[in-house]
């Protein structure tokens, strides 16, 4: 032991002896070839992830705090950070400054330090640092697999946690602060036809898995989406069941607030990946190019007292769509809604811009059954073949039915109710058609009484001609 200790103190004393009588240079020398000499006795290897690198936010660090942070809680470990901030479904965890922790990777330990201080100069600011060590042979596999791995698994987790949020146009950019979105329309909870919703949600679904088969044949990952049909049929509940089960947030664009085409471009660029752009009544929301007349209708406007025309032209709207510039992102959807889809020019609802054309009706039986599972929690009444007759000889919506089925929770009593309502609704519209039918059939007396007089001048005029 006592030879040990007084090895140190020599190597201490000829440390100290050379770097007070060597020169500066010779002893950095000296001291890079010791270090390379011991290196080589040293198996362990370290990366350093900075929070910032050249002035960015180094993407690595970011994804090392929600990897890490997602298995804090299942690991014995002296101290955690927990935060719950409103932009986050649940809580968060993150190292203590000077902690480490061990994470397992293909059965080879990973060891994680964080690290935080404060930088040198007149603007002192925080910095931190994660270290991460692991044994030298398995460089190749953190490089080309654990490190890849981490950034996956944090863009899950990500987009996992997020909230919903609802972003709107406002002097050609979008808004700042968006809206959290806390609206609980599901597809579950949806009432729409039954078939269609399973095919909406299928498509969906494969569209999310199908990233790299969009690579594979060369075209943008992005998908397009027509909801038409008439006014009160769902379409807003179903863009919120959508963007709820893709975790999408959702940028709601007004045309008519848009005031050129270049301005439409810098929307779509400023549009986050994976995310559900809103364009409601597209058909009237600006008057587009008649392109058979080749003459351009132009947006007025008042803007510091001057009468500016500028204009969103169909041509520009077709280039928003699937221009170069919708090449740039990923993951992103497109739903346009109209009440008159034969208004809207066919060439903005070809593949590849309206992808799926979905049509949302009155409410049918099948919807009908939806609402009263999730309303009245029965799948079956002895009432309900009335219901099934009624509805296809009204023009009712579902949410117009949901809220005749809200009045009350009694089964019999709610289901008696909507009966009512139907058939006050069937008898409005025949006291609608009596009064078109009375005219109808004094136009057809007049016709026939015209047609007549006709005849007999006709008479006349012969007997006076041949006198």
């Amino acid at each position: 032991m006592n030879s040990v200790w007084a090895l140190l103190a020599s190597i201490a004393l000829i440390r100290t002896t050379l770097y007070n009588y060597l020169p500066e240079k010779l002893r950095l020398y000296i001291s890079a070839r010791f270090e390379e000499w011991t290196r080589r006795f040293n198996t362990d290897e370290t990366m350093v992830f900075k929070d910032y690198q050249s002035s960015k936010m180094n993407q690595l660090f970011q994804a090392a705090n929600l990897y890490l942070g997602e298995s804090l809680p299942t690991i014995s470990i002296p101290r955690v950070t927990v935060e719950k901030t409103e932009n986050v479904r649940n809580l968060t965890f993150s190292m203590e400054k000077n902690t480490e922790m061990i994470d397992v990777y293909e059965n080879i330990p990973m060891k994680w330090k964080y690290f935080s201080d404060y930088s040198q100069g007149m603007s002192k600011h925080e910095i931190s640092w994660y270290e991460l060590s692991f044994h030298k042979e398995y460089k190749s596999l953190v490089t080309n697999c654990y490190l890849p791995y981490i950034l996956e698994r944090a863009n899950k987790i990500k987009e996992r946690n997020r909230v919903v949020q609802l972003h709107t146009a406002a002097r050609d950019f979008w808004t700042p602060k968006p809206v959290i979105i806390q609206h609980p329309m599901t597809f579950e909870t949806l009432a729409m036809d039954g078939n269609l919703k399973k095919e909406l949600v299928e498509d969906l679904d494969r569209f999310m898995n199908s990233k790299e088969y969009y690579q594979q044949i060369g075209k943008v990952w992005k998908r397009g989406y027509l909801l038409y049909g008439p006014p009160g049929t769902g379409k807003s509940s179903l863009i919120a069941a959508m963007a709820n089960h893709l975790n999408f947030d959702i940028y709601n664009l007004n045309l008519s607030a848009v005031s050129s085409d270049f301005v439409l471009q810098n929307l779509l660029l400023s549009t986050a990946n994976r995310s559900i752009l809103v364009i409601e009544d597209i058909d009237c929301s600006i008057k587009l190019q008649n392109r058979e007349s080749g003459i351009e209708l132009p947006i007025k406007y008042q803007q510091q007292n001057k009468l500016m025309f500028l204009q969103v032209t169909l041509s520009g709207l077709l280039n928003f769509f699937d221009g170069i510039l919708s090449c740039c992102g990923e993951g992103k959807i497109l739903v346009a809604t109209t009440n008159y889809k034969d208004r809207i020019d066919r060439a903005l609802l070809r593949a590849g811009r309206m992808d799926m054309h979905i049509y949302l009706t009155y409410c049918t039986f099948s919807a009908f059954k939806q609402l009263a599972l999730r309303y009245l929690e029965i799948s079956d009444h002895s009432l309900f073949h009335h219901i099934e007759k009624l509805l296809p000889k009204v023009k009712v919506s579902p949410a117009e039915v949901a809220g005749e089925l809200m009045k009350t929770r009694d089964p019999k009593a709610s289901t008696e109710g909507l009966i009512k309502h139907l058939e006050e609704k069937v008898n409005m519209a025949t006291l609608k058609l009596v009064p078109s039918t009375i005219h109808l059939f004094h136009r057809h007396q007049i016709a026939k009484s015209i047609n007549l007089q006709y005849h007999f001048l006709w008479h006349v005029m012969e007997l006076v001609w041949t006198m």
